[in-house]
């Protein structure tokens, strides 16, 4: 079987779409060396990796690069009807190149999805395709645009409207659709029935791999960071829902009152100047280390490294009740204690609280998030001690290849015609 994967990102990028897309491709090889898999990548905004960078045995990796337009003309990515463009142009060589069996396209952002779907349209070479549905990003920009002034709103819920009803043409026509949690998975059936629960979750064999001969001392000196104690962020700081300046403050009241401790922070965005600026302002920037993008066994190391993780997630986020971050499995992976700044019914803050794991933080009360901070540190054996007794049902949990494994059952040894409840 010949499967051809389109993303906006594919390690060695870190995102939670890479690390996901990637186990994808490596389980799928794992489970039968005779798919050949070619993962299309473009990404306006990337750092110009080497056409085939992220390359390895059985999986080809085709990076497409942008040459004349600046990154600002195909933004915003999902509703940007250029990127579309080059996405449609994209699928429809690839296609005619590889000709695959089964084609899987990942959202967000739409347009590699959209431009999939009108390629089938168009006729040429014969395929079936999935759509991977991590996030419900329409719901996500109507709520954005509802901040915004009458002028920015209308236009900008009137792209949404019509860029949603592609991609949920694309979803409706799909052979199946793989999604990350139950919620998702019940409002996807509403489009399309065939609808596999796919989660998020722990690379079990690779955390394995990176804990034999792991050396704090030298995890942290490799990245420049002075051992004390770590809390450490993992996230994209382009994304508008998460707020990882939130505890810049709280860490120097700390700092004043004698403890030593270091924030790290793993990932690359505006959200980057933020940071250096507040922290500037604050005087700690000598407890701020703003990493950039690093190789995600690099970041898997760091939070072996770190003594507790932050998580934020937007006030009144419309995926609040339902979405749980892959880096927040991977802290509690890592039996690392979690403050949470979110709203009390989020998913993330109940999967913390129900499992003794940290503390969570509402956004009426952020005054409460330096004390939070304060109780972690201060009880961290305890908080550790409530993840080491969970972390066998957790790891069986939340082990991500389950899910792979599903999705190889249904549409791999049995076609994508004939699918498995």
């Amino acid at each position: 079987m010949k499967l051809l994967i389109f993303a906006k990102q594919y390690l060695p990028e870190i995102s939670a779409q890479s690390v996901r897309i990637s186990q994808m491709a490596r389980r799928l090889r794992r489970k039968d060396i005779d798919i050949q898999v070619r993962v299309v990548v473009f990404d306006p905004e990337g750092k110009g990796l080497g056409i085939d960078e992220g390359s390895e045995n059985g999986i080809e990796v085709r990076r497409c690069h942008r040459k004349l337009l600046p990154p600002s003309a195909l933004k915003p990515q999902s509703l940007n009807p250029m990127l579309l463009a080059f996405w449609l142009r994209i699928a429809r060589m690839e296609v005619e190149s590889f000709k695959p069996d089964l084609v899987l396209a990942t959202t967000p952002p739409f347009a590699p999805v959209t431009a999939l779907y009108l390629a089938s349209r168009m006729g040429g070479h014969k395929f079936h395709y999935i759509v991977d549905y991590r996030d419900d990003l329409s719901s996500v920009i109507n709520s954005m645009a509802e901040e915004k002034e009458f002028y920015i709103k209308y236009p900008l819920k009137g792209a949404n409207r019509l860029m949603s009803s592609l991609l949920f043409r694309a979803l409706r026509g799909a052979s199946a659709v793989s999604t990350v949690n139950s919620a998702l998975q019940k409002e996807l059936q509403k489009i399309n029935p065939r609808v596999l629960l796919v989660p998020n979750g722990l690379d079990l064999e690779e955390m394995e791999d990176v804990a034999r001969g792991f050396d704090r001392a030298a995890a942290l000196k490799k990245s420049g960071i002075r051992d004390a104690r770590v809390m450490i962020y993992l996230g994209d700081l382009d994304m508008p829902y998460y707020a990882p300046e939130a505890v810049l403050e709280p860490i120097k009241h700390l700092r004043d009152e004698g403890y030593d401790l270091t924030y790290v922070v793993i990932g690359d965005g505006k959200r980057r100047e933020v940071l250096e600026k507040r922290s500037m302002e604050l005087g700690i920037q000598d407890q701020v280390y703003l990493l950039g993008r690093k190789s995600h066994r690099e970041a898997m190391e760091l939070l072996m490294a770190s003594d507790l993780a932050f998580h934020t997630l937007k006030q009144g986020d419309p995926q609040a009740r339902h979405a749980i971050a892959t880096k927040v499995y991977e802290y509690l992976g890592c039996k690392l204690p979690i403050l949470v700044l979110a709203d009390k019914e989020s998913a993330v803050a109940k999967l913390v609280g129900d499992n003794g794991a940290g503390v969570s933080i509402t956004w009426e009360k952020m005054d409460d998030l330096e004390q939070g901070l304060k109780d972690i540190l201060d009880h961290s054996d305890v908080y550790k001690g409530n993840l080491q007794s969970a972390y066998a049902r957790l790891a069986d949990q939340f082990d991500r290849n389950k899910g792979i494994d599903l999705l190889y059952e249904n549409l791999v040894t049995f076609g994508p015609k004939n699918y498995k409840n």
